[in-house]
């Protein structure tokens, strides 16, 4: 009896100290990079930019990175996260590529005071990202560019978004939503063009 004793502590010690041991940590962490060149057009330097609100959906926005599992079925990653919640890399590089194609005077975040003397202003609204029939990662987003002093929409549109096919790896999601994010910021940058006094 003694001796299984002995054993039995002996056995105990030893699987606990493999179960209590440290686990290395796997994860990976990835961000949104601003990847706009300066335009040809001249710089708005006169022009103070509102950009915002800029939304995502609440299960978009957020640390842990999204697995389009089937046109059903969405899975968080355990191991690959985004280095803030994604909302926050998406305004900062929606921001920064905006401030690079046009030069403005600045881009403010939402919200401003009225004070701040804004002269354009953008909303971007971002849907769900889904698999279509194909296997592609698609989603959509909607940007309005708005006269801040009476609300009125200047312009409108809806933007396609395209993230790859099938089992798209966490390195091209980054990538492509910074592809994708400076394709955007393009299109608006056009259009703060054409209403810009």
């Amino acid at each position: 009896m003694k001796r299984l004793m002995i054993v039995l502590v002996a056995l105990i010690g030893t699987t606990s100290c493999s179960v209590l041991e440290p686990k290395p940590d796997t994860s990976r962490y990835f961000l949104l990079r601003a990847t706009a060149d300066p335009a040809a057009g001249a710089a708005l330097d006169d022009l103070i930019l509102g950009l915002g609100p800029v939304t995502l959906p609440d299960y978009l926005d957020r640390n842990e990175m999204l697995d389009v599992v089937g046109p059903y079925e969405l899975k968080y990653s355990a191991q690959n996260r985004w280095v803030e919640p994604l909302g926050v890399q998406v305004r900062r590089t929606l921001a920064d590529n905006l401030g690079t194609m046009l030069r403005p005077d600045a881009v403010l975040d939402y919200p401003w005071f009225t004070t701040d003397g804004v002269s354009l202003q953008v909303e971007v609204a971002f849907d769900a990202i889904r698999l279509d029939d194909a296997g592609a990662w698609v989603g959509s987003a909607e940007w309005v560019l708005r006269d801040p002093a009476s609300g009125r929409a200047l312009e409108r549109s809806d933007f396609v978004i395209q993230l790859g096919q099938d089992a798209v790896p966490p390195e091209q999601v980054a990538s492509g939503m910074s592809t994708e994010l400076e394709r955007l910021s393009a299109e608006i940058s056009a259009a703060v063009r054409r209403h810009a006094r």
